[in-house]
């Protein structure tokens, strides 16, 4: 076992069993607040997040962190943790089972391993640079679909699209995919690592939202970029898909 592979063992059990604490929380009777930028967070967000942190402080020391609940520490370092606690917030709150727990490592800003745990699924992903994507030890692959009408194409919320100025692209992509439909968040991701989506758009996001996407995807023999066309996880969109939709989707998009 390389280094990498022993960080990955000891990341993946700790967001299973952080998602075990998000998992405690859902469908019961929670205080619901909104931060800042008016998107909720509850109890549970803030109970994961910060069983995530400790226990990643413990294992890797050294290692700087950066968390959608408690902000950054030593992002200056070569590695640095992502952590989103519960991805799919909206989707918890409501009781719907389509929300997870995601750990991201990055190597001087780009990312190099993804674990999501989808505990109401029984569902954990793990990936590493040059080690495969997989679920619950099945490795999966991406699809190999190479037109945007035969194509199975899911999207992140409407809003979204307005406020990214994409309300015309979101139109075209109606007319020409074979299905757009809006399963969101991390879960939506997971269906194209798996090859049963062609394709996920999503047109805003935060770091802690994408960064263990973006190698999971990759590892998976799929593509991730933003709005711009760019394989990056620094700016506010992000789109994956199997090898052979990029260019129509950009087209379709631009």
């Amino acid at each position: 076992m390389n280094e990498l592979e022993s960080i990955l063992n000891t990341a993946t059990q700790i967001a299973e069993q952080a998602a075990e604490i998000a998992q405690s929380y859902f469908r019961q009777a929670i205080l619901i607040e909104m931060k800042e930028n008016m998107t909720p967070v509850t109890v549970a967000d803030k109970k994961t997040e910060e069983f995530i942190r400790k226990e990643l402080a413990s294992a890797f020391p050294g290692f700087g962190i950066c968390g959608e609940e408690f902000g950054e520490e030593g992002k200056e370092q070569e590695l640095v943790w992502t952590v989103d606690p519960i991805d799919g917030t909206k989707s918890f709150i409501k009781g719907i089972p389509l929300f997870g727990t995601l750990l991201g490592l990055l190597q001087h800003g780009e990312p190099i391993m993804g674990v999501m745990v989808l505990p109401a699924l029984k569902e954990t992903y793990t990936a590493a640079k040059d080690l495969g994507t997989y679920c619950n030890g099945h490795q999966l692959h991406v699809s190999q679909k190479t037109s945007l009408e035969s194509s199975f194409v899911s999207i992140g919320d409407i809003d979204c699209f307005e406020a990214s100025r994409q309300t015309k692209g979101l139109h075209r992509l109606l007319d020409k995919a074979e299905f757009v439909r809006g399963y969101t968040d991390c879960f939506g991701h997971s269906c194209v690592m798996r090859g049963g989506i062609d394709a996920m758009i999503d047109p805003v996001v935060s770091l802690w939202d994408i960064a263990p996407l973006a190698c999971l995807i990759k590892e998976a023999g799929g593509e991730y970029f933003s709005l711009g066309g760019s394989e990056t996880i620094h700016e506010t969109s992000f789109i994956t898909c199997g090898p052979g939709l990029k260019k129509e989707i950009l087209s379709i998009l631009g």
